[in-house]
């Protein structure tokens, strides 16, 4: 699939910009339905949890304040009778204030209890909403990967951000073991071993790793990527370093490409290339990929009722290819895309302004917010 403005200039992005653009502002608005009666009920927690904290404050204080008094009119006191009242208003209200803040305690736990669970059924909600959308709706951000081996399965961990906006997803990639040649085909890297029946000498061997299992690959999303494969036995390890355009091989502890003779050896165009896939594989593998986290300037967004803010964020990108798609377009009120297919059919898709504005105005006055960012006012 190819897809461009009007004029046949290709989008940023290579997706269908209209489906995604309808899927957001449907998203959008089951979010924000939610995150507002969250925020209606966080409100009211958080007054009660003040209010009980505060109660606490005050309760402790007019214990010190009593002892504090009746300790400064007894001070010189010789009465034994005089003696015995102070030590019973002491110890009265050390009773009393014991039972009310134990009592106090009790609630404010439960209060806090329950504003965590409301917190956790508000994330069980939120998450499967967000999650089509943080999966691949989310344009230009810098992703990052961390990919395991474990439990028969590549596992890993997807942290992204854009403009302030960060967020995690566990992914799962493909069952079993992930082999060498499954990636990149036949590879082979060289190292040194003993050959010779009676003079043993060290002689360049290349290594076929086309069957050894990647364990780890580790992707900071700029230039730096670290491959790790060992072969059946556990008993062979090699690790390949990207780093801007430095390439450093080990086999074990040993740099294979810090050898001039070894590093003679070795096919630079196949283990360059090799790179180019496995980045390929990360992000075109992926089987499944739940969100778990998101975060707007290091705070947590659900916990903090700020996905719209985030929303906000995320849809600057598409109004920015709106205002290209209108300023390329031939109607100026629509949103047109053409899309060439791999048979080379050609078709157009649109959808105009104001369909769009009147989705976001149902929202109320955050609709209309958004309907200004993705410039549909």
């Amino acid at each position: 699939m190819r897809y461009t403005y009007q004029d046949s200039t290709d989008l940023p992005i290579q997706r269908d910009f209209i489906q995604d653009i309808n899927d957001l502002i449907e998203m959008s608005g089951k979010v924000l339905s939610l995150e507002n009666d969250a925020i209606e009920v966080n409100e009211t927690e958080m007054k009660a949890i003040s209010s009980l904290e505060n109660r606490i404050v005050d309760l402790e204080k007019f214990a010190s304040d009593v002892k504090t008094y009746v300790t400064s009119i007894s001070l010189n006191a010789e009465n034994v009778e005089i003696l015995d009242c102070h030590n019973a208003i002491m110890d009265a209200c050390d009773a009393s204030v014991s039972t009310g803040l134990h009592d106090l305690k009790k609630e404010l736990e439960q209060k806090k209890r329950d504003h965590e669970l409301h917190i956790n059924e508000l994330e069980q909600k939120m998450f499967p909403m967000l999650n089509s959308l943080f999966e691949d709706g989310i344009y230009g951000a810098m992703k990052s990967y961390s990919v395991r081996f474990d439990n028969g399965s590549m596992r890993g961990e997807l942290r992204a951000s854009i403009s302030g906006v960060e967020y995690e997803s566990e992914l799962l990639y493909k069952n079993g073991p992930l082999l060498m040649r499954e990636v990149h085909g036949n590879v082979q890297l060289p190292v040194w071993a003993k050959t010779g029946l009676i003079h043993k000498e060290n002689k360049v061997k290349m290594v076929d790793v086309s069957d050894f299992i990647i364990t780890n690959i580790d992707f900071n999303g700029v230039s730096r990527l670290e491959l790790t494969f060992w072969n059946k036995k556990q008993d062979q390890q090699f690790k390949i370093i990207y780093d801007s355009q430095d390439i450093q091989i080990l086999h074990g502890n040993s740099d294979i490409t810090a050898d001039k003779t070894l590093s003679q050896s070795i096919e630079m165009d196949r283990v360059e290339s090799l790179g180019l896939e496995i980045k390929k594989f990360l992000e075109m593998s992926i089987m499944s990929q739940q969100l778990r986290r998101v975060m707007l300037d290091g705070r947590d967004a659900v916990r903090n009722n700020e996905v719209f803010d985030c929303l906000k964020i995320i849809m600057e990108r598409y109004g920015d290819i709106v205002r290209e798609c209108t300023d390329r377009g031939l109607v100026k009120n629509e949103i047109t895309i053409k899309i060439e297919r791999t048979d080379g059919t050609r078709t157009e898709k649109y959808v105009t302004k104001e369909e769009l504005f009147n989705k976001l105005a149902e929202l109320g006055s955050e609709g209309l917010e958004l309907a200004s960012i993705l410039n549909v006012e």
